[in-house]
């Protein structure tokens, strides 16, 4: 059993149960114009009644695309689905003879749609790379500097010896 729930353009909302629930088949009916009620489960309603269906109990697809669905009335919805093509998408908003649009396994009534964003995915975070290992080169002896021998006498600085004589008169 699938538990969805409808909600009408007055504002209830209904809690029904389904032995099988298929979004694609539904909106079919919902959007047929022969039709002037539908029956989803043992509930009838009104197709032009219909503001949203929202499945109860959905299963995260991995790998599916996550769409936000913004709505009319300011609520904003997290849809997981496998078949989000949003040019179809638009075309069908835009359609004059459509009462209702499917949204992974989401029906809404197509003038409670403000807008669809796709949610960017949220890579898992990862560890920060790190940098190459380099190995330190081996030391080698140390160098010393050459010892560089004066002659006697000389200091190698360019200094003059400078004697003091006394004054004569």
């Amino acid at each position: 059993m699938q538990t969805i729930e409808i909600h009408t353009q007055g504002g209830l909302k209904h809690k029904v149960q389904t032995e099988v629930y298929n979004a694609e088949a539904l909106n079919t009916k919902l959007n047929d114009n022969d039709l002037i009620t539908v029956l989803i489960g043992d509930f009838i309603i009104q197709r032009i009644d219909v503001k949203r269906i929202i499945p109860l109990n959905t299963i995260d697809i991995e790998g599916a695309k996550r769409v936000e669905v913004h709505t009319n009335a300011g609520k904003v919805i997290e849809i997981t689905t496998n078949d989000y093509n949003p040019i179809y998408l638009n075309e069908q908003l835009n359609n004059n003879n459509t009462i209702t649009v499917v949204i992974g396994d989401y029906i809404f009534s197509r003038i409670d749609v403000k807008q669809v964003v796709p949610v960017p995915v949220k890579e898992e975070p990862k560890e920060p790379e790190k940098p190459p290992v380099t190995v330190p080169e081996q030391p080698t002896d140390p160098v010393t500097p050459p010892i560089i021998e004066e002659p006697p006498g000389e200091t190698g600085e360019g200094s003059a010896t400078v004697s003091q004589m006394e004054p004569t008169e």
